[in-house]
């Protein structure tokens, strides 16, 4: 008779939940842990009018933050070792301003909002019982990969279209490495409801770059920052869709970098 062989696979580090804190440091959960994401809501703001029935709805639309849950058991043969593990944990959530990484994707945590730690009866072993609640402002998971998009700029007035991966917008890091004297340029998002954005700097020349980062609201040439050379609104990619700009300038390269954004 043959007795048959079952094989376990090994669990991949990087198919387990996983904390990235600011200087790049990994801390990976036991693989009896699970992560779940509370609902969000999109925001609400809603008055009262005068002589109408009803009310109005008078907020952006856009998504309020996130909660995420990440909870388990830990599993030790002795105390020893069951207060090394926890130690090993708990070491991460005193930290803010880190990274909640899973199944390919990842999202930005301001801090933990609380944690339940309970230990039930032994059976033989030592384990306990987590669960840590995690505030993250930005609601939405990213892909881990950077991806960016680059165009040279030949001719003014200019459109191309760039495709965005995801399903939500994101702020990119837009770079214009100038190969002309450049020292009034205007990038319009035609598909962001023609959302655009002006820099008018007399010693923006040729060879200089300029950096617009959406995301933290920052120009700079160089050291050299351009804020008040600065007219209009950031721009935002579209996720899932191809997105459509307008430039006027000089000639350049212009790129963006980015990481797609998921609900």
């Amino acid at each position: 008779m043959t007795i048959p062989v079952v094989y376990i696979p090994v669990p991949v580090p990087d198919e387990r939940i996983s904390i990235i804190d600011s200087l790049g440091q990994t801390y990976y959960f036991p693989q009896t842990f699970a992560v779940r994401s509370e609902p969000i809501a999109r925001k609400s703001d809603i008055i009262e009018t005068a002589y109408v029935h009803g009310a109005k709805d008078v907020s952006d639309g856009m998504f309020s933050q996130r909660v995420i849950e990440i909870s388990g058991k830990l599993w030790a043969n002795t105390d020893a070792e069951y207060n090394q593990k926890w130690d090993a944990l708990s070491e991460q959530l005193a930290k803010v301003d880190f990274r909640v990484r899973y199944r390919a994707r990842e999202i930005n945590i301001k801090k933990i909002e609380d944690i339940s730690h309970e230990y039930p009866e032994r059976m033989g072993c030592r384990f306990g019982e987590i669960s840590i609640r995690l505030l993250a402002l930005d609601p939405f998971w990213y892909g881990i990969a950077e991806k960016e998009k680059e165009i040279a700029i030949v001719n003014s007035p200019t459109t191309f279209q760039w495709t965005i991966g995801g399903k939500v917008e994101v702020f990119p890091i837009i770079t214009v490495e100038n190969q002309a004297d450049n020292t009034d340029f205007t990038l319009e998002n035609e598909t962001d409801g023609e959302r655009e954005f002006r820099i008018q700097d007399a010693l923006n020349l040729n060879g200089t770059t300029v950096v617009i980062d959406c995301i933290e609201g920052t120009v700079k040439r160089g050291t050299v920052d351009l804020i008040s050379n600065f007219s209009g609104m950031f721009l935002r990619l579209l996720g899932g869709r191809g997105n459509k700009f307008n430039y006027t300038g000089g000639n350049c390269i212009i790129s963006a970098a980015y990481k797609e954004g998921y609900v």
